[in-house]
């Protein structure tokens, strides 16, 4: 697993975000901005890196656009297979490293038909995030036997997470929604044999997987439930315990607007924090897009909700941004499309919490079913593989969103900025045709002697940490603690990221 590198503790504000304002509507014009950047006072950016997922930091840009860049899909890496499973796999998963046994471990939801409760946790594990095995653990009993890979029975609306402030008999965490019980809380000292709180932690009723997480900037624990608005939508719930009762009020931060269609909500939201930059939070909601009579070669069940809705219609994942886990971008483009993954026609991809840090890439799952949402028919007509199941992700590192160059070339001021570090690294793929030069500019936005665009040397290829050079140096720390503007000027080029880092040993 690659090394997770962190920066200075900086909490920064977003600039003109709203809680489902698409991307694509923000922004100011570059005069706009550069007039609100010269006044605002430096950001301390230290050795935090920056990824350029929003218009924060952007003073003026010409010809440059902010892209999502939607994952590599890979594998179908776990499908029901099991007696308890045959009703297939819901999209109530997550998946995470485990540094106390040494493997990733990916909890999930199988669904049996016939017995009741039919909504199960069960736990697999895996070396390498790819081969992935379902042991007998022998924690819960299923039709006389623990002889499978169940841990916790009639649950399955939550996320399990280590609590890194949870004693060793409560090392894990799990915080769930159930109709009866509404939300509770389950500890376990191995992620295996769980307890539930006998306190109700609250009466809401989620009804769809809470993403919990601990904030290490907020050093708070925080919950997105589902909410109601236009439908289905994302709440916030911020506690200092993870057996803190909460507020019988939770705010609206992810929903649908007026700029989707009237068919569509917000299902999940897998909201989470990147570990590798300071202020950077990701979610994946996933638009739902309900048949209505209309469709009536496409029902599978013809039962309306408010509105002239059916709970009936396909599912797929795009990609939420935030800097403080409150104010949010969504970007409208499919981060994981509907599509055909071998013979199988996938009609629901739903990314669940979990990134898994490798030296060059993220991965990251998804639940994808061959079936419509409200097909219910089609987990007893399906079996096996063809119902679908968890499939494998490969993002680039810090790759979410990325500042596209044109192929005739662009400019993008960033700052101004504060920064420590004796070099500046960047992310970024230039592709054959491009290239990319970095100059650094002083508070007249004058070339700072020795690093202006004219001394960098082009840089050209695909780079997770490039080392920018100018006239063949590298070391900027005499700049440590000066405030400054970064201007870079490329051509054909996705520019992930940047950071100051000290020159390796």
């Amino acid at each position: 697993m690659g090394t997770v590198q962190g920066g200075i503790s900086r909490r920064a504000l977003l600039q003109g975000a709203a809680a489902g304002v698409p991307a694509v509507a923000l922004g100011s014009s570059p005069a706009k901005a550069e007039d609100r950047t010269r006044k605002a006072a430096p950001h301390r950016l230290g050795t935090n890196r920056h990824l350029f997922i929003d218009e924060f930091l952007i003073a003026e840009k010409k010809d440059v656009t902010l892209c999502v860049n939607p994952p590599q899909r890979k594998e179908l890496v776990i499908i029901p297979d099991r007696p308890w499973e045959r009703g297939g796999i819901t999209s109530y998963c997550n998946v995470m490293w485990d540094p106390h046994t040494k493997e990733y471990r990916l909890y999930y939801v199988p669904v049996h038909l016939d017995s009741d409760p039919i909504f199960r946790l069960a736990m697999a594990t895996s070396k390498d995030g790819i081969h992935w095995n379902k042991p007998n653990l022998g924690a819960v009993e299923w039709q006389g036997s623990k002889e499978n890979n169940i841990v916790i029975d009639g649950q399955r609306e939550g996320t399990v997470m280590i609590d890194p402030n949870g004693t060793p008999q409560k090392r894990y965490v799990f915080l769930s929604s159930e109709g009866r019980l509404k939300t509770r809380l389950f500890t376990s000292p191995d992620a295996v044999h769980w307890t539930m709180h006998p306190m109700q932690i609250s009466k809401h009723h989620s009804d769809s997987q809470i993403s919990s997480f601990w904030d290490d900037q907020l050093k708070k624990y925080v919950h997105y439930p589902r909410v109601g608005h236009r439908g289905r939508a994302t709440g916030r719930v911020v506690t200092s315990r993870m057996d803190e009762v909460w507020p019988e009020q939770i705010p609206l931060v992810i929903s649908g607007d007026d700029r989707d269609p009237p068919d569509v909500d917000l299902y999940t939201n897998s909201a989470q924090k990147y570990a590798l930059a300071d202020d950077v939070y990701l979610a994946f909601p996933t638009p739902y897009y309900h048949y209505n009579p209309s469709h009536r070669s496409y029902l599978n069940q013809p039962t309306l909700q408010a509105g002239g809705k059916t709970n009936d219609g396909t599912i797929d994942t795009q990609l939420a941004v935030s800097r403080d886990g409150k104010a949010w971008i969504r970007y409208r483009t499919p981060y994981v499309p509907l599509y055909q993954h071998e013979e199988l026609h996938l009609k629901i991809n739903m990314v669940f919490p979990g990134l898994l840090y490798h030296d060059t890439h993220i991965g990251q799952y998804f639940g994808g079913y061959a079936f419509t949402h409200g097909d219910t028919q089609a987990r007893r007509r399906l079996k096996g593989r063809a119902l679908g199941g968890i499939f494998r992700l490969e993002q680039r590192i810090d790759g979410f969103v990325s500042a596209d160059f044109a192929y005739g070339g662009g400019t993008l001021d960033v700052g101004p900025v504060v920064v420590v570090g004796n070099a500046l690294v960047l992310n970024l793929n230039t592709s054959a045709a491009g290239e990319g030069r970095v100059g650094l500019l002083d508070g007249q936005d004058k070339p700072i002697s020795g690093f202006g665009v004219k001394d960098c040397e082009f840089i050209n290829g695909d780079y997770l940490a490039r080392r920018v050079t100018w006239k063949g140096k590298s070391d900027v720390s005499a700049l440590a603690g000066k405030p400054m503007r970064l201007r870079f000027e490329m051509r054909g080029t996705k520019l992930f990221a940047f950071q100051f880092q000290g020159h390796k040993a």
